[in-house]
């Protein structure tokens, strides 16, 4: 299939035009300007028999003589379905459709999209687009696309699901003198989808980086999938757009698409190695950097520089990321202090001062590369009276060798653009201010990190499956999808999480009894399948003495029936009140887009006001959980114990974690769960409530 896509050795063009201001015009010439060694047909039966820029063209696909690899269509959307029956027929099995007004536009384009699908699957056809720009592979001469810009040939490979977007960000890799790979427009992901493209891509001998941009992913789990395997090998940037609400109208409005969650997005691409790039420039930064640098072996970086303030810039950019400003070893400060004037700073940044000319830069250069304690140079010029960037752009590509990362920031324009152009030539991306450099330094190290991170493994652990099930079909036999109180307590005590003591009292005198089991204080909550948050309702009640029992049971039933009604209500569970410890929070929530996402934080009733939680997608392996504790702000530190606190149960918090992930894998109906509060002391922990949602 890909070979037809992106090395066809023949490409028919649907809709082919004389006239320059029409798609079908520009397509059939962006071909024959790429220089394609293939066929190429152009398609129109108004033209039929006639030459179109120097190609006979014809009036259907069925009366093209030879055989068509890739069929290119840009004719209006209400013509297209005979043409996919003419493809089936011809045996041309690769489509890009170029043409819009698909679902994007509404329900009547989308009803189109799933008759134009329907039939492509009958005859084995895939489909890039409809509503894109194209496709181009620079290193097969083809050019499929209405892209003004022309790419040249380099190892970036580039998808995007918006064209205007795809046509900006080609643009700006041509002014820079960067090249491509493959360019895949998806538009509205009728048939291919970003998942489809990664598995083509991630085998790619011509792509050494890839970057995506995307306002939707449909297969989540597949994408994670695809994306982990992808990063594995090389890296993987995406642009993923519609971030808050309004954003995510406006992407629904411009593809069809629904996002999901942004949280969520961050989440799987954080797990898998995708690096998100959070703006264009960014984005750009990371894949200049990727694209003809070697990785990062470290975070240690020295900012080499002539001007004191774009050192200060560079630096204070480097404190804010998660690089590390390097020290420069005796040895190499030693040679630098005899060969370079005696007024440099040798600190880092160092500072070869504002008369500093290539001789200098050459010299530095090589000895702060040759530093082993040194993983990548920030090349920072101000343009200034003794200086002459070309030179200085010269020999600093003469010392940048192939194990360390170098990125370049020639400050200005005109004075610069010579010394940026043979930076370019010899693969060193500059940047027009430190900031960036460091924000596409950073971005390497990010991807170092994930990379060494171990795999992690998937444990199991001895549980009661059954006593789950009987709990869900009991609940879903009384038409109840929700469960909270005593049964959620149950269901989650039939996966090893700890409970604390609980039971249900139905009348005075059953409420009487259970007080006599139990050591006071007590807390008393009211049971209904109606009621999930209960302290909003008044149907809790803490610090209750024996004495107090009747009438607390009695007050709460009056209280909270006035609600609800009294026949909702199931009972009063009792409970001894728990001693103090650290309140956490563990809960799953169900994202349409990547599924289940296990959610770890502070507990108990500040969890909507500091926030304070980390998450990840299910299944959590071994290593995650660990992760999740540490990149909480405050709960971390309370687990760990503060101003001479003992540290808490900080392993049984873990595996607890990894019971909740396995729970919601043996039964992916259930949607929603939560423990809050899930305290934990010294050793041990108890959950005190705990609700649930399933399907």
């Amino acid at each position: 299939m890909w070979e037809n896509f992106f090395k066809p050795q023949s490409v028919a063009v649907v809709g082919a035009s004389r006239n320059e201001e029409k798609l079908g015009y520009q397509v059939v010439n962006k071909l024959l300007e790429a220089d394609f060694k293939g066929e190429i047909y152009p398609l129109n039966p108004k033209l039929a028999g006639k030459n179109l820029l120097g190609r006979r063209v014809y009036a259907r696909l069925t009366e093209v003589p030879g055989k068509i690899d890739l069929v290119v269509v840009v004719i209006p959307r209400d013509f297209i379905l005979p043409v996919i029956e003419d493809c089936g027929s011809k045996g041309a099995r690769s489509v890009v459709i170029i043409s819009a007004g698909f679902k994007e536009v509404g329900e009547e384009g989308a009803s189109l999209e799933d008759k134009i699908l329907k039939m492509a699957k009958r005859w084995g056809i895939r489909i890039i687009g409809p509503n894109c720009l194209g496709i181009i592979n620079a290193h097969w001469n083809l050019n499929a696309s209405f892209a003004p810009s022309a790419p040249s040939k380099g190892n970036i490979a580039f998808f995007s699901q918006s064209g205007a977007l795809g046509t900006a960000i080609l643009d700006r890799l041509r002014k820079e003198g960067v090249g491509i790979s493959k360019f895949i427009s998806l538009g509205n992901k009728m048939d291919i989808d970003e998942v489809d493209i990664l598995e083509m891509l991630k085998d790619d001998d011509e792509t050494r980086v890839i970057l995506g941009y995307l306002e939707s992913i449909g297969r989540g789990r597949d994408f994670m999938r695809l994306a982990k395997a992808t990063a594995q090998v090389k890296p993987l940037i995406v642009i993923k757009s519609g971030r808050g609400e309004k954003g995510k109208k406006a992407a629904s409005s411009h593809t069809g698409s629904l996002a999901g969650q942004d949280e969520a997005y961050e989440v799987a691409f954080r797990q898998t190695g995708v690096l998100r790039a959070h703006t264009f420039g960014q984005a750009l930064g990371m894949v200049k950097a990727f694209s003809s640098q070697p990785l990062l072996e470290g975070n240690r970086v020295v900012v080499l520089t002539n001007a004191g303030g774009a050192g200060i810039l560079a630096t204070d950019a480097c404190e804010k990321s998660s690089l590390q400003m390097a020290s420069l070893g005796d040895e190499t400060k030693k040679r630098l202090q005899d060969r370079l004037p005696p007024h440099i700073s040798l600190s880092n940044p160092v500072d070869i001062l504002g008369d500093a000319k290539a001789d200098r830069y050459q010299i530095a250069t090589r000895e702060i590369l040759a530093d082993q304690g040194v993983d990548g140079v920030l090349l920072l010029l101000s343009p200034q009276a003794a200086t002459d960037p070309r030179r200085v752009a010269e020999v600093v590509s003469e010392e940048a060798g192939a194990t360390k990362p170098v990125l370049a920031c020639f400050m200005g324009y005109d004075k610069v653009k010579d010394a940026v152009d043979v930076l370019q030539g010899s693969g060193i991306p500059n940047y027009e201010d430190p900031e960036y450099a460091v924000m596409a330094m950073e971005g390497m190290y990010r991807y170092l990190e994930w990379k060494k991170k171990p795999p992690g493994i998937l444990r199991s652990f001895s549980v009661d499956d059954d006593a789950v099930q009987r709990i869900l079909d009991n609940s879903k036999e009384s038409g109840y999808l929700e469960i909270g109180g005593s049964e959620a307590l149950r269901l989650i005590q039939a996966y090893g999480i700890p409970v604390v003591k609980n039971y249900l009292a139905r009348s005075e005198e059953e409420a009487l009894r259970i007080g006599e089991l139990l050591d006071a204080p007590l807390v008393m909550k009211v049971e209904s399948p109606q009621i999930l948050h209960k302290s909003e309702v008044g149907g809790v009640k803490v610090g209750i003495n024996k004495e107090e029992i009747v009438s607390c049971f009695r007050d709460m039933l009056e209280e909270v029936g006035r609600i609800v009604g009294k026949d909702r209500i199931k009972g009063i569970c009792i409970q001894p009140q728990v001693r103090e410890g650290k309140e956490v929070l563990m809960g799953v929530s169900y994202d349409d887009v990547f599924g289940h996402m296990i959610r770890f934080g502070l507990g108990g009733k500040y969890v909507e006001i500091y926030k304070d939680t980390s998450t990840r997608a299910a299944p959590l392996t071994s290593e995650e959980p660990k992760e999740m504790i540490e990149e909480t702000k405050y709960i971390s530190e309370l687990l760990r114990g503060v101003r001479g606190e003992a540290a808490c149960d900080i392993p049984l918090v873990e595996e607890l974690l990894l019971r909740l992930s396995q729970l919601i894998t043996h039964f992916p109906q259930i949607k929603e769960v939560e423990a809050n509060p899930l305290v934990v002391w010294r050793k041990g922990a108890v959950a005190i409530d705990a609700r649930l949602r399933f399907q």
